[in-house]
């Protein structure tokens, strides 16, 4: 009798587990892998069986293993699947980032047993999102600096302008001529082109000059 490559569903399950290029585990109520693939092996860099039965706090720091432990106990709670779980893991290759979905694992009566986690790795994809807000806070940076020295510019252009220029006026009626060769008094020439006005009075010296009966009082 011919027998049959795959002797049970379990062999075919596991073959089906070990050629999806994600990190598959499966976990029980008590936080202990019970199955994984190879592609979780792999990146462990341990055999099935030194994973299987073992839990999160035996492989990783204990902050890490209990965000992923609180993760776990959220799915299980609620039987509402958890998507998109950005998270570092420390691994013998150094710090990896990764995404994670982990929905309930159910037997069959429906009940939930644990959990099912999926996970790959965006380490490359975390450092090129790093480097890009990197790169626009420096382009902010520079664009205010930009900003400053062109503000400086042209505070020093206005100050190199207000030394350069040099007003006609007239040595008697003391009238001044403007770009257009239109003569104007002083106070008038001084409101026109800035923003000061003028208050008129007669100064000590003057008030005695013309007006002596007055300044004797």
């Amino acid at each position: 009798m011919k027998m049959n490559p795959f002797q049970n569903n379990e062999q075919i399950i596991q073959i089906i587990l070990d050629s999806i290029p994600a990190w598959v585990f499966f976990k029980d109520k008590e936080n202990r892998f019970i199955r994984v693939n190879k592609t979780f092996c792999d990146i462990m860099e341990m055999s099935k069986k030194q994973l299987e039965g073992k839990s999160v706090f035996d492989f990783f720091p204990r902050e890490q293993a209990e965000a992923y432990w609180d993760d776990d106990k959220k799915v299980m709670a609620s039987g509402k699947p958890v998507r998109n779980i950005i998270e570092p893991m420390d691994s013998k290759h150094g710090k990896l980032w990764v995404r994670t979905d982990k929905i309930p694992y159910r037997n069959p009566e429906g009940e939930i047993i644990g959990i099912i986690g999926f996970s790959i790795e965006i380490t490359e994809l975390k450092k090129a999102e790093t480097d890009l807000k990197n790169l626009h806070a420096n382009e902010v940076l520079i664009r205010k600096e930009l900003e400053q020295t062109l503000k400086q510019l042209q505070d020093s252009f206005v100050k190199i302008k207000e030394l350069q220029s040099i007003l006609p006026m007239c040595s008697y009626c003391r009238n001044i001529r403007d770009d257009k060769g239109h003569w104007s008094h002083l106070e008038s020439y001084i409101t026109k082109h800035t923003k000061s006005n003028f208050s008129h009075g007669i100064c000590p010296d003057c008030l005695k000059k013309h007006f002596p009966e007055h300044a004797k009082k």
